[in-house]
């Protein structure tokens, strides 16, 4: 939690260019750290999508939804959550964004 809070109090401003990437890494790397901890193989990721979105509306932003529902979207999930055990955030960093812009524009 301590990593979480320096990371938070290293935003960039809302308005900056560097915002949203910025943003998009740190809940990709939250999430990512909070499913590692969890003690069982499913990921819990409701629970840590539960967290995305605590993230998002203490920073005053809307919360997103992860496209899970669908067995080709859990796929895309678990996989991105793989590919993040193995070091790289590039696919769970892009489920984040695309979420993100789609509530964005439904705003």
């Amino acid at each position: 939690m301590k990593d979480l809070k320096v990371r938070l109090r290293y935003l960039p401003k809302i308005n900056a260019d560097k915002f949203i990437d910025e943003l998009v890494g740190l809940i990709a790397w939250a999430h990512h750290r909070f499913l590692w901890i969890h003690p069982f193989k499913d990921y819990n990721g409701r629970i840590g999508r539960l967290l995305i979105n605590i993230i998002l509306l203490n920073l005053d932003l809307p919360p997103i939804e992860l496209q899970v529902d669908t067995p080709a979207g859990r796929k895309k999930y678990i996989d991105a959550l793989q590919q993040a055990d193995a070091g790289s955030y590039e696919k769970l960093e892009k489920l984040i964004r695309s979420a993100l812009e789609e509530t964005i524009g439904e705003i």
